[in-house]
């Protein structure tokens, strides 16, 4: 009894680590809005969200395709994990070089909050291979819940004390370089290695990555592209109102990411049965889950938002949340489909539909611009919808021609 209950803890640490610290983000985002100016709020998610655009080079889908590539050999993949994070941050620093000549309204925050998101998300993302192929998963489960209470503790800490954002952007960055030195640590990763090893691994990455690539750049144009029109071209007022839903409703977004991440070494090589026994079991679990997440806000967004944001401007955000909230769910029941056309190695299918996306997205922009925020979400709802339908057909007619 005793072994069974252990071994079903060690079966959920990672989904609920990583829910957790899925759920931190959107909690550190609330009370950052809680606290700070309308203004203030809004220049940090604008520019969370155009680093976010500018890191998307530095991981295009490059986790998946290490993985993928090296067969889930684990010593190919500490040295191929070196060499793409290397790569991460020298384009990372390119990126800050270049916000110098840019027209940016306060260049230094959007260095610090850039420096933030290489280290909460692009270098989890890109060392995540290891702990897949080495079935380490408790391991990066314990560093996801140290990490989610130290950030909570930071985030805690600043609002009591009503610390300015340039202070709780420093204190990040010091647990993030803590989090880099511990996790290369116990993925064994040795830069100076992939270095001297530069020529052999270089000749080592195929054509392939360039799918990978593809695949990832258009899912950041369709998803991000609105985000983008709104840092860019509406106030800053209005971007908060934007990002205020946006937090809440990529809730769904993120509990499809913990189980992608697991879904597609298990599909690799799989059987036609064990594969579709994995498809089903997430659309019924995971479609369960969204459904009950939009009901939630559909009955309760307005008092939550007035509720959690404090300022009664962000319950303007409540038709905005529940169409984010459906878009949400299209792009989660893709990323099921999707998780068995990377393991199928179908990427390119995967580059045309979002590519039909990311067209989707610009022509509702253009005819739609002088609707505003409204016209970003359109955008981003048709596009979503798009994606959903079209990942869902396409998996599973290869399915359906798959040999048994």
């Amino acid at each position: 009894m005793g072994n069974s209950v252990l071994n079903i803890i060690s079966k959920c640490l990672y989904p609920v680590s990583l829910y957790l610290r899925s759920i931190t983000g959107t909690v550190v985002v609330l009370f950052l809005a809680r606290y700070l100016s309308v203004y203030d709020y809004g220049l940090f998610s604008s520019y969370r969200s155009i680093a976010t655009f500018c890191l998307m080079f530095a991981n295009l889908s490059f986790a998946d395709y290490i993985l993928v590539s090296s067969d889930k050999n684990v010593k190919e993949i500490q040295l191929k994990i070196g060499l793409f994070i290397l790569n991460a941050i020298l384009l990372m620093l390119l990126i800050f070089f270049g916000s110098l000549f840019s027209s940016l309204e306060m260049k230094v925050i959007f260095a610090l909050v850039l420096l933030r998101q290489f280290l909460d998300s692009t270098f989890f993302a890109l060392i995540f291979p290891y702990f897949q192929a080495a079935n380490k998963f408790n391991v990066i489960s314990y560093v996801n819940i140290f990490y989610t209470f130290v950030m909570l503790l930071i985030t805690f800490i600043c609002y009591v004390n009503k610390y300015s954002l340039y202070t709780f952007l420093i204190l990040n960055i010091m647990l993030g370089v803590i989090n880099f030195i511990q996790v290369s640590y116990y993925a064994k990763i040795k830069y100076l290695r992939a270095i001297c090893h530069f020529k052999r691994l270089f000749k080592k990455i195929d054509k392939t990555i360039v799918d990978y690539a593809g695949v990832t750049l258009c899912s950041y144009l369709y998803n991000q592209i609105p985000a983008l029109f709104v840092s860019t071209y509406l106030s800053k007022e209005d971007a908060a109102l934007y990002f205020s839903a946006y937090t809440f409703a990529l809730i769904i977004s993120l509990l499809i990411g913990a189980q992608v991440q697991k879904m597609v070494p298990e599909m690799i090589n799989a059987t036609k049965e064990k594969i579709t026994k994995i498809i089903s079991f997430n659309v019924k679990f995971l479609m369960s889950v969204n459904a009950l997440i939009f009901v939630f806000f559909f009955f309760f967004g307005k008092p939550m938002l007035k509720l959690l944001y404090k300022n009664p401007y962000y319950q303007n955000a409540y038709s905005i949340l529940l169409v984010l909230t459906i878009s949400n769910i299209f792009i989660a029941l893709a990323g099921i489909y999707g998780a068995y056309l990377t393991a199928s190695g179908n990427q390119k299918l995967k580059v045309k539909m979002q590519s039909a996306a990311i067209v989707i997205t610009v022509l509702s922009l253009l005819l739609t611009y002088k609707a505003g925020i409204n016209s970003a979400i359109l955008a981003y709802f048709l596009s979503a919808g798009y994606i959903g339908f079209s990942y869902t057909y396409k998996a599973k007619q290869i399915l359906k021609n798959l040999a048994d």
